[in-house]
């Protein structure tokens, strides 16, 4: 697949791998001197995630030498047969340019599931993301992302959720359902204690060695939603920066001020299970355009392309969605 306009390298981790969008927006305006994340100190060895899943995620392709090889090619990232896969399409709002196309797919490790976040930005680039998410707890454990060109890993990041070694000295505790600085877009439906109209939840990220910041999520209700892949009913999802939580420090009264002024995310998902994405609203990255995510289609890997997906039969229950009701 193609895109129609080249990307500057420096603004693909951000457009592409969801958005710390709103996060930053905050921080670049009122909290200038903050520092990159690309900063972020050494993962540690020791994490929830043990050697065994590390020894699997070798062996996947995932993380080690396979990931940053000197050439890799995008079709070397396949998913299993048996697993759905969805395929979305991001276009710019204003002129109807597309600015990326990507696909993911889950897989189930242990106690963990592993998203994995495949994505074309030309035709020489692309990227390879995966995030470990504990099944029974909110967060996640650990998280790489690397950036490749003609087949050759440009740039590559690796977060591993580590509080004793990710705390710097002097530095507050950070919480124990952390994410790093890029998300996938299921995580908004995961901190929710579950997916119905009502619900609340609150998404933490890590952004510096120092800080991090929330995010409140809160669905909104439901209404019928019309994508390329389909018409669905589809749970509304609003995502807004908590100022409090870059700004403690500050007076009640300002950041009341301040808060109707921050940008917001818009998400859908399908309202039944599986829970899919079906279409994103808003920048994805700190003074970029207005852009509009969609489902294009899903379908069970190993099954051939064009054959309708099979449906799910069975609903994922709280702790698969991350609810808080098993959250630490």
């Amino acid at each position: 697949m193609t895109v129609k306009k080249e990307i500057p390298a420096s603004s693909f981790r951000i457009r592409i791998l969801v958005p710390s969008l709103t996060v930053l927006a905050v921080l670049l305006v009122l909290w200038p001197a903050i520092v990159r994340t690309d900063t972020l100190p050494v993962p540690g060895t020791e994490s929830s995630a043990g050697s065994t899943t590390d020894a699997w995620l070798v062996t996947r392709g995932l993380i080690g030498h396979g990931m940053v090889g000197e050439q890799s090619d995008r079709s070397a990232m396949t998913p299993p047969p048996g697993v759905e896969v969805d395929e979305v399409q991001q276009t710019e709002d204003r002129s109807g340019e597309i600015v990326m196309r990507a696909k993911w797919w889950n897989e189930v490790v242990g106690d963990d599931t592993v998203h994995v976040e495949v994505t074309t930005l030309s035709s020489n680039q692309f990227q390879v993301a995966f995030w470990l998410l504990p099944n029974h707890r909110q967060g996640c454990t650990m998280y790489q992302w690397t950036l490749y060109d003609h087949g050759r890993a440009l740039q590559s990041m690796f977060w591993r959720n580590d509080a004793t070694v990710l705390r710097m000295a002097g530095a507050p505790d950070l919480p124990h359902d952390l994410y790093p600085d890029a998300v996938p877009w299921m995580a908004f439906l995961r901190v929710l204690d579950s997916p119905r109209e009502g619900a609340r939840g609150a998404l933490h990220q890590q952004i510096t060695p120092y800080s991090y910041v929330g995010q409140e999520v809160s669905a909104k209700g439901t209404e019928q939603v019309s994508v390329p892949a389909g018409s669905f009913s589809a749970l509304k999802v609003i995502a807004r920066v908590d100022v409090a939580t870059i700004m403690p420090n500050w007076p009640r009264f300002v950041l009341d001020v301040i808060k109707p002024f921050v940008p917001k995310v818009t998400l859908y998902f399908e309202s039944t299970p599986p829970y899919r994405l079906l279409r994103q609203q808003g920048s994805t990255f700190v003074g970029g355009p207005e852009v509009t995510t969609q489902l294009v289609r899903f379908y069970i890997a190993g099954v051939q392309p064009g054959t309708p997906a099979v449906q799910i039969p069975a609903a994922p229950d709280a702790a698969a969605l991350g609810g808080s009701s098993n959250s630490k």
